[in-house]
């Protein structure tokens, strides 16, 4: 792909992404996309061959941004608390900096995670095992309790994380404060690790 059209193509991605994640598949018009693109209708068909194959790349490529970062964060094999420590940093802050990526699986969730199902398996396929790997070692080493499970605790750091951004704005009603405040996301970080490590260190 030359440089031209990998140009276009991005802008169609990104304009795709911001649009999907305000509208949800449904409400996302293509001519709209295009528009904000700055691209013809014709073209935009020409890289992706309708709306849905559209979106499902969109969403391919969150997950697989999302795991880029959160995959670097485990490299240090020697601590596995800090790894995962370091893994649920990576996520946290990598919802903070693409709020599209919340709305995304709201959207996506309320739709039945149909294109989730499509896109997701081998992503998830190659991120589960390291993951896993992390809490197993754990265990062998006796700094996380032996009854774990590992598919739990990642699905409950997952909701714990992701929630204090897709909740945003029931929160703000509730604390009567804006959730999103630098300060506070610290403390909702802070808050969760508390609550992560407590409930799995052995000791």
């Amino acid at each position: 792909m030359d440089g031209l059209a990998h140009d276009s193509k991005q802008r169609i991605l990104a304009a795709a992404e911001e649009i999907f994640a305000t509208k949800g598949l449904h409400g996302a018009r293509v001519d709209e996309i295009a528009e904000k693109a700055q691209i013809n209708k014709r073209m935009l068909y020409h890289y992706f061959h309708s709306k849905n194959d559209l979106y499902a790349e969109v969403l391919k490529i969150n997950f697989e941004r999302m795991w880029d970062v959160t995959s670097q964060a485990t490299r240090d094999r020697n601590n596995p608390q800090v790894q995962l420590v370091e893994a649920i940093k990576s996520y946290f802050y990598f919802l903070k900096e693409n709020p599209n990526f919340p709305r995304l699986m709201t959207w996506e969730a309320l739709e039945g995670g149909i294109y989730a199902k499509k896109v997701l398996p081998p992503i998830w396929d190659a991120a589960f095992p390291q993951l896993r790997a992390i809490i197993d070692e754990g265990k062998s080493k006796g700094v996380f309790r032996d009854d774990l499970d590992s598919r739990q605790i990642l699905t409950s750091i997952h909701v714990l994380c992701i929630s204090s951004f897709t909740q945003k704005d029931i929160l703000a009603i509730l604390w009567k404060d804006n959730p999103t405040r630098p300060e506070n996301l610290e403390k909702r970080l802070e808050h969760i690790l508390s609550l992560t490590l407590r409930s799995i260190l052995a000791n």
